[in-house]
């Protein structure tokens, strides 16, 4: 609540760069899990209350991993007709006009690969991803395959197809680390701020995870370093008209300006 309150003081700033922002074709992809239609059709109902022009594609889960299924749902559609996809588990709840908020301060701050971070009533792999106090966003070395990962155009020209593992660890080292490959920056935006409803690993054994994923990342000659990993690059403090505000120095030592990249 106390976090709530004090990011008040954000939404006017956030309102008008939202009104500004040219509207964007968005893509919503999800998994459809048998007897959780309806928490996946409240996920749909709040992500269609933005100003943006979304279209929905799901695939029914299978007996193959999150991303599996995710590719099989994103072959039916015509990817480069739209600038971000965003995919989303069922067990989530979302702020008012999440899609409003989250998408302009991606594009301020020229995030290709971002996520909301976490309230901290919500389950979360790891403490970096809670929300930080007087933070907007933060431009990271890490971010999340889940439970909600939006992904620009850009990013899926190299991210796209995704590695179709069985229990999805460690996609998100692959996808971070070929971001950075293409000079890329990737983030977690504290502003909109998302709860995710129960606890990761519930549904399969964590044991045969954490083995694939040590496996892919040998094959793909991924060595991360947690302390590495978990850094906070640039945190966004303040916007205003002509300059955004980052209390970590620019790249270049050159002061950012808004709009911070071209979408």
């Amino acid at each position: 609540m106390v976090f709530d309150f004090h990011n008040r003081k954000y939404f006017r700033h956030v309102r008008n760069i939202a009104s500004r922002q040219p509207v964007r074709r968005i893509l919503v992809t999800s998994v459809r899990v048998p007897k959780r239609e309806r928490r996946l059709h409240e996920v749909f109902r709040r992500l269609r209350n933005t100003k943006h022009k979304v279209d929905f594609v799901t695939a029914q889960m299978r007996d193959k991993g999150k991303f599996g299924n995710i590719n099989t749902a994103l072959a039916t559609v015509k990817l480069q007709d739209y600038d971000w996809v965003v995919i989303t588990d069922d067990d989530v709840a979302l702020p008012p006009r999440f899609l409003d908020g989250f998408i302009s301060l991606c594009e301020v701050m020229g995030l290709k690969i971002s996520q909301p971070a976490h309230r901290y009533h919500s389950y979360t792999s790891f403490t970096f991803n809670y929300r930080k106090w007087n933070s907007l966003g933060r431009i990271t070395r890490y971010v999340e395959d889940g439970p909600v990962t939006a992904f620009h155009r850009d990013a899926m020209a190299y991210v796209y197809p995704f590695p179709e593992l069985r229990w999805a660890w460690a996609t998100d080292i692959a996808f971070c680390n070929a971001a950075r490959r293409n000079h890329h920056n990737v983030g977690i935006v504290d502003y909109t701020a998302i709860e995710h409803l129960k606890p990761a690993g519930q549904d399969y054994p964590m044991q045969a995870a954490k083995a694939e994923a040590r496996a892919f990342l040998s094959r793909q000659a991924l060595r991360p370093d947690r302390r590495e990993l978990f850094r906070n690059m640039e945190i966004l403090r303040d916007i205003h008209p002509d300059r955004l505000t980052y209390d970590v120095p620019c790249p270049m030592g050159q002061p950012a300006t808004w709009p911070a990249a071209q979408p």
